[in-house]
């Protein structure tokens, strides 16, 4: 986190983190959807806790790679 801390910044960093949680909250409620209405077969690989938890950390994880390349182009 920078040391500047000025208004501007906090807005900044603040709807940063709240877009990440927004992310974040949409993949695991899109992904309860698809296991729900059986997307493409895909309640049967979903329909366990853990394979649900690591589907959606795996999809998290793409999700953060492919912002960190984004970012790292633009700069």
């Amino acid at each position: 986190m920078a040391s500047d801390s000025s208004l501007e910044r906090f807005l900044m960093d603040f709807g940063l983190r709240a877009g990440a949680a927004a992310v974040v909250f949409g993949i695991f409620v899109g992904l309860g959807y698809v296991n729900r209405i059986d997307l493409f077969g895909l309640s049967s690989t979903l329909g366990s806790q853990s394979a649900f938890f690591a589907a959606a950390f795996f999809l998290v994880g793409l999700v953060a790679g492919g912002w960190i390349l984004f970012r790292r182009h633009r700069t």
